[in-house]
């Protein structure tokens, strides 16, 4: 059913929406800092010029669950594919773990947790598993000394005196202190401490205040919904086509050189034992839009040739100081042609896509992101209605970037 919408398209102001920081007070959607995450106003703009009532919403890059938590929200259900297994647990806990608790009583267990935390009893607590962080660490020094022992006993208090579903909420606390309170700093990458950097804080400390703000938020009368986030995959390009007809797809893909998120959130893999060594980050090379340098392989299969694209990608043939630029460029628009194809043939006739990018440079040559994405996506089915900017950025060497909202509907 269609519901009657007028867009005044000066009334639009979606300028803040295209970073994290406007979740940074929203409740449940604070818990877990995102860097390379966009506002949930950009979802609450997006339902409102929806023409669809009731819409059935797709996020193909999840993420931390921003979209799927909005939509939830709403008592909307949704679905989204996420190739990081921790970030699309940390969307699972949010959105369809923490709705299990309904009474106040429920959350005993968390000041129980809270309690051990104060008393020390988590952090001495002798370790049975979770042990893959201190392996790690012997070698690799994420944190600094003894910390990552803590860090494994309070898992293991966790897993021997808690049930799910707040044992899980337990974990979202660790989690989010594990960066923190480590030798690494996370800004845009994963990377080590210098002295201008604010040293490490206090894991225990970190964690209380997370668990504070766990319990804070998840007070029965805060929050309210029925609805759930199904995950579909964790490449939206494996999907069958005709998986469903979605009608509202709200989603940022990876930025082109954009971070590599799985590596940056190595901690809470390796901690969390998502993956039991360094090496296992590899595993989700293949199941990712290839955005980033290091992500080009021998491997991979020639990209499609897109004609879009080869006037750009030529020019960095000549100049680029490194010729996997020119590979990535092309493989970055065959992999998003690829999903955008997928997207449209899992979207209904009145179906809207809202994409949030941005542009690059590489060699001193302007690669128009937002512009090519749009000619790609005319080719698999999909009309560029608007493009809406929302944000000015800088690249590491002080060039100037943008970033927009690109807005499509079904050709």
């Amino acid at each position: 059913m269609k519901k009657t919408i007028q867009i005044e398209q000066s009334l639009i102001d979606i300028r803040n929406a295209g970073v994290f920081a406007g979740n940074r007070t929203k409740p449940i959607h604070r818990w877990y800092p995102y860097i390379e995450g966009y506002s949930a106003d950009l979802v609450e703009w997006a339902l409102k010029i929806t023409d669809t009532e009731n819409p059935r919403i797709l996020d193909p890059f999840g993420g931390s669950g921003t979209t799927n938590l909005v939509a939830a929200e709403h008592n909307l259900s949704s679905w989204f594919c996420e190739v990081n297994p921790f970030m699309a647990w940390m969307a699972d806990v949010k959105i369809n773990i923490s709705r299990n608790i309904t009474r106040s009583e429920d959350l005993n267990d968390l000041f129980t947790f809270k309690t051990a935390l104060e008393k020390g009893m988590a952090q001495r607590f002798k370790k049975t598993q979770y042990t893959t962080i201190v392996t790690v660490d012997e070698k690799r020094k994420f944190f600094p000394p003894d910390v990552a022992n803590i860090v494994c006993s309070t898992l293991n208090w966790i897993e021997q005196n808690l049930d799910d579903p707040v044992k899980q909420l337990a974990k979202v606390a660790v989690a989010v202190s594990l960066v923190p309170s480590s030798s690494m700093v996370r800004r845009t990458d994963l990377r080590r401490r210098t002295s201008k950097d604010p040293k490490p804080q206090i894991f225990t400390n970190t964690a209380i205040r997370a668990l504070d703000m766990i319990i804070e938020d998840l007070q029965p009368s805060r929050r309210e919904w029925t609805s759930i986030a199904t995950l579909m995959a964790n490449d939206i390009r494996n999907i069958p086509d005709g998986s469903g007809q979605f009608d509202l797809i709200v989603t940022s893909p990876p930025y082109l050189n954009g971070t590599n998120y799985c590596r940056n959130t190595k901690l809470e893999l390796l901690s969390l034992e998502f993956i039991n060594s360094e090496a296992g980050l590899s595993q989700f090379r293949n199941e990712s839009i290839t955005a980033g340098i290091n992500s080009v392989s021998k491997q991979r299969l020639p990209p499609s040739q897109m004609k879009v694209v080869e006037p750009v990608a030529k020019q960095l043939d000549v100049c680029a100081y490194d010729q996997r630029i020119p590979q990535l460029v092309r493989l970055y628009f065959s992999d998003m042609t690829e999903a955008l194809r997928k997207l449209r043939s899992v979207s209904s006739a009145d179906a809207q896509l809202i994409l949030d990018i941005g542009d690059s440079k590489f060699a001193g040559v302007h690669i128009a992101t937002d512009q090519l994405l749009g000619k790609c996506a005319e080719t698999v089915g999909w009309r560029v209605v608007d493009s809406m900017p929302v944000r000015k950025r800088r690249s590491y060497d002080g060039t100037k970037l943008s970033q927009v909202v690109i807005r499509m509907v079904p050709n």
